[in-house]
């Protein structure tokens, strides 16, 4: 990651503030300038920018707000970089309060590409996008591009446990500690896995079914082998079982059959002898319907006679219907031909009239169009916009004499102003002194205060020992008497064995003679009451003395602490501390005052400046004021003189009035020709239907009389009497039913007397015979067979159901065999991930160590240069704990062995945390290929190094600046902005700053 352009605007102490970074790209440049100035907050900008928060830890987003920002500016960041070849943009306003609202206003942030195309527009899509683009989040460019002031050796002295979180981030491996969490998950899944299906199998075995043979019911089984033997051995049982019901039913079946054919056959007899009846009396019913069967046989006979002459009949009809409707259509088309020919007559009367008019009407319609002009809203409103005018010229002449004044004024106020920036900006350096004289001051008070309380502490606890010292005296000589009381032992002796008895249980062995303890002794000499007493005063002999050491080594504690210190009296201190705050108070006031001054004149020459161009702007408002109301007049002028009109009212109703009469004339006259065209058109078609009309009455007539001629043939013939009578005959709807009723009469005669014939051959007898004993035997044939069959499908449905049972029961056995082998390798597997096995190092510890190693071997590369082959860094092998394998310690050659990585000095220190950043950005960016490391910002440590420690420590970032990265350093050395080519100031003024980059 490179990065090309900054701009903030009121970020930290920058109003407005661009800073260029293509002139230091590839490059070591050094950050300078003044304590305070502004030299991290650039680093907090570029954190913000990518992340939105500061590298800073501890400073919040509304802290990165200038205070002296506007009210109503928003703080924002600008950042443009490049990845691989690609530019991107990210732009954020930062949060703040405004003054009179109650929340907020929020910030906000857009990410775009080189070409300006949004690449994401919300807060979270754009640190997402970021950290996609990067391939670092915040806490990993923190670690690795840029190297906050006070977490420069974070890596280097952090303990274990936080080592393995800072290499877990960077280099992402808790994917190894969740694939072993995985697996262990995995194992618990497969043991329950394994505990079900044993669960399944005692269950399933429970439902082998053995009420109907005679095995024993079986439910504990030493394996599932004979599980499996067990079920072959009842459904074996189960099929015997069967056979036997099926030799059983089929001699049920049998007898039913038997039974059945008995039965059936005498009831087929009697079903005989009751169609014979039925059919009798059907016939006897038919010969009562023949009366009317016959006389509908003649109304058929005369309807298909008639038939052969339906088509004359409705052509007659409808011919005399249409001669009637043709001669009635004729009269009314005859009536209309007559008031045609008088309404034409009428029409061409008027429009000759009205084309008599029309020369006198084009000359008044070339006389409204001449002057249709004038009818514009711009004429109408003409005289109102002139005296609007005059009105509106007249107050701005007296605004701009207004004005002329009030410039005036301004400027005499703001000649009275005297005060300038040279006396705010050295105001403004002696406040800064005097702020930085009371910090230092104040920084010493509160030592002053610290070191008093660790001597008052101190004194207090000397007499604290010494009134415990009294009280051990008294204690030692308690037990000594208790002790002198024994006879024949000495005091070593005594105590001694009531030791041993204190530590004595009933039913363990005595560490002396290793006999069994039954009873426990009273103490060497004393009672049971004595020798509670006497554990008691060695118990508080035992606090007193632990008392007494804690607070010796807090005076050591403290001892050390004060050591090599110059103590100061902190009342003097904060004496001479409340005289410089009030120096700096008063010089404050009077820096406020000056300030304050300078804003009003600020102010002032801002408002002469609008005032000034306030005037310009009415003046140039005038004259265009001026101007259109001449223009105006000159319009006025024109339309008196073309219309003759003065009141532009009477103009446009005279107007409307023409218009209306010429639109009118217009309309009628074109009317009146239409309606012309129209009668004549009219008369033409009547006049051709009145001839079709004619013809058609003619023909229609010849073609009725041919067909009456034809029907009278006909009744001739068939002797019919009147027309009325064929119609009413070929119109009878009832016919086909009739013919229906007739067809199914015959039919079903004709197949009644058939059956009843082939009845009689068949019947030996005309008697019914008895079934009621049949139909018994059946009954009770159907019950048994009945009974026989379910009981057969339940003993099959059991036997079925063991089938089943046993089948479930041997794929439960394979899965559950399978399940245990499984869970046998996944323990195996999860023992060695977790390090209970080999080295006993769990999987992601020996990447971590692989990590840790690899990048020690890189920064020892350099530390051994920049140390004269006096150090290097290696991973301390003490195991403390199960965390223990990721602590840094340092090897000095020269006293050949190992030591704590705290004792180095203040440079040394620098040094091992700026080759183990350097070492860790280079493994890093070799480990992920995705990510390129171009930039490294560092704000800390070069003013603990010696001239010569400087000296190597400068040449390795300049031989690591050759390969291509962009290194910036923020200090404060003289000597640095001696060898830096290129130094980016920050140059405070005021409470502001302003940055300059110089190359020498």
């Amino acid at each position: 990651m490179k990065l090309i352009n900054l701009k903030v605007e009121y970020f930290g102490p920058f109003e407005a503030e661009e800073i260029n970074f293509e002139s230091l790209n590839n490059k070591l440049f050094l950050i300078s300038g003044r304590t305070g100035s502004g030299k991290t907050m650039i680093f907090d900008a570029i954190v913000y920018a990518l992340y939105g928060s500061a590298s800073t830890t501890g400073r919040d987003e509304e802290s990165l707000r200038s205070q002296f920002a506007p009210v109503d500016k928003q703080a924002q960041v600008k950042l443009t970089f490049e990845v691989r070849g690609k530019e991107y943009t990210v732009e954020r306003t930062l949060k703040y309060h405004k003054p009179g609202n109650k929340s907020a206003t929020p910030p906000k942030a857009v990410l775009y590409d080189s070409e300006n195309n949004i690449l994401a527009g919300k807060l979270n899509e754009v640190r997402d996008t970021v950290e996609d683009i990067v391939k670092l989040n915040r806490a990993q460019f923190r670690k690795i591009l840029i190297l906050p002031q006070g977490e420069f050796k974070e890596l280097l002295v952090s303990s274990s446990t936080d080592k393995q979180e800072i290499l877990r981030t960077l280099f992402q491996t808790g994917r190894f500690l969740n694939f072993e969490l995985n697996l262990k998950d995995k194992l618990k899944e497969q043991s329950a896995e394994a505990a079900k299906l044993d669960m399944r199998i005692s269950e399933r075995v429970k439902h082998i079914h053995t009420e109907d043979i005679d095995i024993t019911e079986q439910q504990e089984f030493p394996n599932y082998n004979i599980v499996l033997e067990y079920a072959d051995g009842v459904i074996f049982s189960y099929e015997k079982k069967l056979e036997e019901l099926t030799e059983d039913g089929k001699k049920l079946k049998t007898e039913l059959e038997n039974n059945t054919q008995a039965l059936l056959k005498k009831q087929q007899h009697n079903e005989q002898i009751n169609k014979l009846n039925q059919l009798t009396e059907s016939i006897d019913a038919l010969k009562s319907q023949t009366e009317s069967i016959d006389i509908w046989r003649k109304e058929i006979n005369d309807f298909e006679t008639v038939s052969s002459i339906k088509y004359e009949l409705l052509r007659r009809k409808e011919l005399a219907r249409s001669v009637d409707e043709i001669n009635e259509a004729l009269t009314k088309e005859k009536e209309q031909q007559s008031e045609l020919s008088e309404q034409l007559k009428n029409s061409k009367t008027q429009l000759e009239q009205a084309e008599e008019n029309i020369p006198d009407m084009n000359k008044r319609q070339q006389q409204y169009y001449s002057r249709e002009s004038f009818l514009a809203t711009s004429y109408e409103a003409l005289n109102d916009d002139i005296a609007a005018l005059s009105a509106e010229l007249e107050q701005k002449e007296t605004k701009a004499k207004v004005l002329t004044s009030s410039a005036k004024d301004t400027k005499a106020q703001l000649e009275k102003l005297s005060a300038t920036r040279s006396d705010a900006s050295e105001l403004q350096e002696h406040h800064i002194e005097l702020r930085d004289k009371c910090s230092k001051l104040e920084a010493e008070a509160v030592a002053a205060h610290a070191d008093q309380a660790l001597l008052d502490e101190r004194s207090e606890i000397k007499n604290s020992i010494e009134v415990n010292n009294r009280k051990l005296a008294e204690l030692k000589e308690e037990v000594k008497l208790f002790n002198s009381n024994l006879a024949d032992y000495d005091e070593e002796t005594v105590q001694t064995i009531n030791h041993l008895i204190n530590h004595l249980e009933l039913g363990a062995a005595c560490p002396v003679c290793e006999q069994n303890i039954l009873e426990l002794p009273e103490s060497g000499g004393f009672s049971e009451e004595d020798r509670l007493q006497l554990n008691t005063l060695q118990e508080k002999l035992s606090e007193h003395e632990e008392a007494n050491q804690k607070r010796v080594v807090r005076i050591d504690v403290i001892d050390e602490l004060l050591k090599d210190k110059e103590h100061k009296d902190p009342s003097v201190l904060d004496t001479e501390l409340e005289k410089l705050k009030e120096q700096k108070d008063t010089m404050g006031r009077k820096l406020a005052q000056i300030n304050s001054e300078l804003e009003q004149k600020e102010q002032l020459n801002n408002e002469l400046s609008r005032q000034n161009e306030n005037i310009h702007t009415l003046q140039l408002k005038n004259q265009e004021m001026k101007n259109t109301a001449d223009q105006l007049s000159e319009k006025q002028h024109n339309f008196k003189e073309v219309t003759g009109f003065t009141d532009y009212n009477d103009f446009k109703v005279h107007m409307s009035n023409e218009h209306k009469f010429i639109k009118e004339f217009q309309a009628s006259l074109n009317q009146l020709k239409e309606e012309v065209n129209s009668l004549t058109n009219q008369q033409e078609l009547s006049s051709l239907k009145v001839k079709s009309l004619e013809a058609d009455s003619e023909k229609t007539a010849a073609s009725l009389t041919q067909f009456n001629s034809e029907i009278d043939t006909f009744m001739k013939v068939h002797k019919y009497s009147a027309q009325d009578v064929l119609y009413k005959i070929i119109h009878d709807e009832s016919i086909p039913v009739k013919k229906n009723k007739v067809k199914s009469f015959d039919d079903e005669n004709l197949s009644l007397k058939n059956h009843l014939d082939e009845l009689k051959k068949n019947l030996e007898s005309t008697e019914k015979f008895s079934t009621d004993e049949d139909v018994r035997a059946v009954s009770e044939a159907e019950t048994a067979l009945e009974s026989a069959r379910e009981y057969y499908a339940a003993v099959n449905e059991r036997k079925n159901q063991n089938i089943s049972s046993r089948n479930y029961l041997a794929e439960l056995i394979d899965t559950f065999n399978a399940s245990y082998e499984e869970f046998s390798q996944l323990n195996e597997l999860v023992e060695a991930v977790q390090g209970k096995k080999g080295q006993k190092v769990s999987l992601e510890r020996y990447v971590l160590t692989y990590f840790l190693e690899r990048i020690l071997d890189l920064a020892n590369v350099r530390l051994t240069a920049m140390t004269n082959h006096r150090y290097k860094l290696q991973r301390s092998m003490k195991k403390v704990n199960r965390y223990s394998g990721l602590d840094i310690e340092v090897f000095d050659y020269y006293n050949n062995q190992a030591r704590n990585i705290n004792s180095l000095s203040g440079g040394e220190t620098f040094q091992a945390s700026l080759v183990l950043a350097l070492a860790l950005n280079e493994a890093l960016q070799q480990e992920s290929g995705g990510i390129t490391l171009d930039t490294m910002l560092i704000d800390e440590g070069f003013g603990t190094l010696d001239h010569e420690t400087l000296e190597v420590a400068i040449s390795t970032l300049i031989d690591l600046q050759t390969t291509g990265k962009t290194i910036g350093i923020i200090s404060h050395v003289e000597e640095l902005k001696e060898r830096m080519e290129h130094i980016l100031y920050v140059k405070p003024d005021n409470e502001r700053s302003t940055t300059e980059i110089v190359t020498l």
